[in-house]
């Protein structure tokens, strides 16, 4: 063979091998096949080496050209085989991600809301307890008080150090539906208030003083835990818009269970904002069958007229109250002398 046919050959056969397209198997086949070729190239070649060199160099590289272009055409192949196993790899993986989008969304869009009807349907059901015309009786006591070495920023002096007139820690709170109430709270001066409601009026006296009395119900409510935040616990079912709107309903999953053996859900309403006057936060724990609240937690209350941080209501009764408890007769000596406050009768 010639010099110049033994270099062409050399260059070829040492030329850099194909990268890999298929399996590691289908590449050694490749290879296997590809040294045959050359193999019978060569034994060709040398066995014709003795004739015209220009024409057997154009023959070499017609050969070399056909099986070069059998083998780009056998990696074609392998590589296609190889595609249907990574578009199926390709296939599942965007299939297991779209699931779990679909998952994800699903778990975004329908958890919340079920868990807000849930605890909205809850307190309607609280609501509409609290106004059935049943008697309740509640211990009212102070859970936490206001630390004195710390006020407020927004709150003024005046404010800070002004003390609640009332003492409510050890108060008895009476209710019957969603506007009677009567609640008895010792003054500090050592003089006891009695407040109240009878559906029809308002009242409040002190025991040396007259009776006052307005159309207005909620004339005397200050002293009642929540009253002058515009949440009175006795008239839930009248602030129920309120309750609503400024503040985060949430029911929890943990129950409890009160001492005479009821099980009791437990509704949490975190305030929204600042604007909406009332405690940051109310802890209800109610009789999830009934809707009777056992025990209800005011917290955060505002400091605007002095009083206690949290207030804590606990059911104590249920027995019927005697008839016309939650006028004010009841609750003073005959012939007290009556103040109306918004007109005269």
């Amino acid at each position: 063979m010639s010099d110049k046919l033994n270099d062409l050959l050399s260059d070829w056969l040492d030329d850099g091998e194909p990268k890999p397209t298929g399996t590691q198997d289908a590449v050694i086949d490749q290879s296997s096949e590809a040294a045959a070729d050359s193999l019978l190239v060569h034994g060709l070649l040398v066995d014709e080496a003795r004739r015209d060199d220009a024409r057997e160099a154009r023959s070499l590289l017609s050969v070399m050209e056909r099986i070069d272009a059998a083998d780009d055409a056998k990696s074609v192949t392998i590589a296609e085989t190889s595609r249907p196993s990574r578009r199926r790899r390709f296939a599942i993986l965007t299939s297991a991600l779209t699931i779990g989008a679909a998952v994800l969304v699903m778990l975004g869009l329908l958890g919340p809301p079920q868990n807000v009807s849930a605890a909205m349907a809850s307190l309607e059901k609280v609501i509409d307890a609290a106004a059935k015309p049943f008697d309740r009786t509640y211990s009212v006591s102070v859970i936490e008080e206001y630390p004195r070495g710390k006020k407020p920023r927004n709150l003024s002096q005046e404010a800070w150090e002004r003390e609640a007139e009332e003492e409510i820690d050890g108060a008895t709170l009476f209710v019957s539906g969603a506007n009677q109430f009567v609640l008895s709270v010792m003054l500090r001066s050592g003089i006891m208030r009695t407040i109240g409601c009878d559906g029809k009026v308002s009242w409040a006296f002190r025991e040396n003083g007259p009776v006052h009395v307005s159309t207005d119900l909620s004339r005397f409510r200050g002293g009642v835990p929540g009253g002058q935040q515009d949440l009175p616990f006795m008239n839930m079912h009248a602030n129920l818009s309120q309750l609503r709107s400024g503040y985060e309903v949430e029911l929890k999953d943990k129950e409890d269970v009160a001492n005479d053996g009821t099980i009791l859900s437990q509704l949490v309403g975190v305030r929204q904002s600042r604007d909406v006057r009332g405690p940051k936060r109310i802890d209800i724990w109610f009789d999830a069958n009934s809707g009777t609240v056992h025990r209800i937690l005011l917290d955060g209350l505002p400091r605007g007229r002095g009083g206690p941080k949290s207030v804590m209501l606990e059911l104590e009764d249920q027995s019927d109250l005697p008839s016309g408890f939650f006028s004010h007769g009841a609750h003073h000596e005959p012939g007290k002398r009556i103040r109306y406050e918004d007109r005269q009768r």
